[in-house]
């Protein structure tokens, strides 16, 4: 069909949206209610196949059960003969946006959008496995980002209802989905149920979030080792919560991943956005600095000592956050080297900034309620010495209060 052309007397094809292996996606107006509408039609070469076909119902059936904000929703389907032959065709909600393909081909999404999308896609995977349908291709482009910066998954063409046979590989042998993306069961004749498509949902999240895939290969062949076999690297996300979690999402066995997408969209609404460029020390690196201060300050270093948790702290309260235990134990450190140093009124000013941020931790605030009392003492007494020099206590104060 061209565009002008007037479907089945009522879909009117305005500009072709994009197309690929299976089918052909049209923009057109649906001149009945007179609205834009995307049209998919399955490709002419394929009207003859019946597996084709029934892919192509399966998708109108499944995507039509489905009634969620985040999943493109299903108008109608039908099918007519025309001189080319038989004409299969699928009526969606029309998405003003891309697909998520095209926008990781331009950059990399700003962090906090990106795990939002993620999260959208978690919304649109827990309504389709609700209701036992699991979508088994869940990639980049199967997720339309629209204007309103809301995602929505479509294609539902190699969906699967859980009461169904779970298999992963087709009655031909041929495995189901996009190789990149494929649970290590999805390539043999294992259980395929939704956690399949939380594995798919890992490879994603760490693609929108590093820029690259965690595992990358040249063949199906090699995909399929690698899935199987390959611990991917550790992602390097700011908020270890978020590494904590696409680890999950990737493990090789399904029972050791989340156990449903609302599981894995709450975790994603607590995590603090940001990744770390390749030059920043992880937060164990950091920890480790913070020790071997300690160190030189138990060793009767107390200057040493509070010179590296001096440096240390901007970047600790940068990467793991102003409000962080990490943080917060660090500058309770620094603060006793500096009273150790003769500047007890320097520890104080510490002491008190750290305070509102221990509203969660009873027995950390007690500890430093009880250094507050006695170096403020020992400053009143003796005087405060030299001040610290560098605002860390601003920097600190400001971050734990406006957790």
């Amino acid at each position: 069909m061209r565009q002008g052309d007037l479907l089945d007397g009522r879909y009117r094809l305005a500009e072709q949206l994009g197309k690929g292996g299976f089918g052909v996606v049209w923009k057109a107006v649906d001149t009945v209610l007179d609205r834009e509408v995307a049209v998919k039609l399955l490709r002419a070469e394929h009207a003859t196949d019946q597996d084709s076909v029934q892919r192509f119902v399966r998708e109108a059936k499944a995507a039509g059960g489905l009634n969620d904000r985040h999943i493109v929703t299903v108008h109608d389907y039908g099918r007519i003969l025309d001189g080319e032959g038989e004409i299969h065709y699928l009526v969606m909600e029309l998405v003003q946006g891309r697909a998520l393909s095209a926008v990781l081909k331009e950059e990399r999404p700003e962090h906090a959008l990106a795990l939002k999308w993620m999260g959208h896609v978690c919304k649109a995977l827990d309504a389709a496995h609700r209701k036992g349908v699991v979508h088994r291709d869940i990639k980049p482009e199967n997720v339309m980002i629209g204007a309103d910066q809301r995602a929505k998954v479509v294609d539902f063409g190699i969906a699967r209802l859980l009461s169904q046979s779970g298999a992963g590989l087709t009655s031909a042998g041929v495995v189901v989905g996009t190789v990149p993306y494929l649970a290590p069961e999805c390539w043999g004749d294992g259980v395929v149920d939704g956690r399949a498509d939380l594995y798919a949902l890992g490879v994603m999240l760490y693609e929108v979030c590093a820029g690259r895939r965690p595992l990358r290969a040249d063949t199906p062949m090699g995909y399929m080792t690698k899935h199987a076999t390959e611990i991917p690297p550790r992602l390097r996300s700011l908020d270890p919560a978020l590494a904590d979690l696409v680890a999950e999402l990737l493990a090789k066995d399904p029972d050791d991943r989340p156990a449903t997408a609302a599981e894995v969209r709450a975790r994603l609404r607590g995590i603090r956005p940001g990744m770390l460029s390749p030059d920043d020390p992880s937060p164990e690196q950091l920890r480790r600095r913070a020790d071997q201060a300690w160190r030189h300050g138990e060793e009767g270093a107390h200057g040493k000592a509070v010179e590296m948790l001096t440096a240390l702290l901007p970047d600790l309260a940068r990467i793991c956050g102003p409000a962080d235990p990490r943080t917060l134990r660090t500058c309770h450190d620094l603060a006793l080297w500096l009273a150790r140093d003769g500047r007890p009124g320097a520890a104080v000013a510490l002491l008190r900034e750290l305070l509102p941020g221990l509203a969660a931790e009873p027995a950390a605030r007690a500890d430093v309620e009880r250094d507050l009392r006695h170096w403020q003492a020992v400053a009143e007494r003796e005087g405060g010495g030299e001040a610290l020099g560098t605002d860390l206590a601003g920097l600190l104060g400001g971050g734990a209060q406006g957790r």
